[in-house]
């Protein structure tokens, strides 16, 4: 299984994390993302700079800050490993035949944003085993907790 390294903020421990595609990732997973993200919401930039490199490189910023996950389609969930909750997700938006991926990291700040074809599996994405069980149970008990 492929982790990578995250700072979870600049001064902070770093945590590993592991990726999971929608098309095989655990279904409480998803679920979960889901509910935590439900409604619409305007997405906003860690950093003014990035909005402002996406802009000139052309990409639809205002569109793209404009989420509503009913009309965007998830994508993956990046979880930590060590508690097996998420900490950001991928979602596909279609913007005048070009698809975007917004990756959402907490308090709904964009993360990267990148102009791509719509697949997204690799060999990075956990599809089965320890973690991928895990990762299962601890959002199916999140969920019964949010009821």
């Amino acid at each position: 299984m492929n982790t990578t390294t995250r700072q979870s903020r600049p001064s902070g421990p770093a945590f590993r994390t592991a990726q999971f595609h929608f098309d095989t990732g655990p279904a409480a997973l998803f679920d979960r993302v889901r509910f935590q993200l439900q409604g619409r919401r305007k997405l906003r930039f860690h950093a003014a700079h990035t909005r402002r490199h996406l802009a000139e490189g052309g990409a639809p910023v205002g569109v793209l800050q404009d989420f509503d996950a009913e009309t965007w389609t998830l994508v993956a969930a990046g979880v930590r490993t060590d508690t097996g909750k998420f900490v950001n997700s991928t979602w596909l938006r279609e913007v005048d035949d070009h698809s975007w991926w917004v990756v959402i990291g907490f308090g709904d700040t964009i993360e990267t944003v990148t102009q791509t074809e719509p697949r997204g599996a690799g060999p990075d994405i956990v599809t089965a085993g320890p973690l991928y069980r895990r990762v299962q149970q601890v959002n199916e008990a999140l969920l019964d907790a949010d009821d």
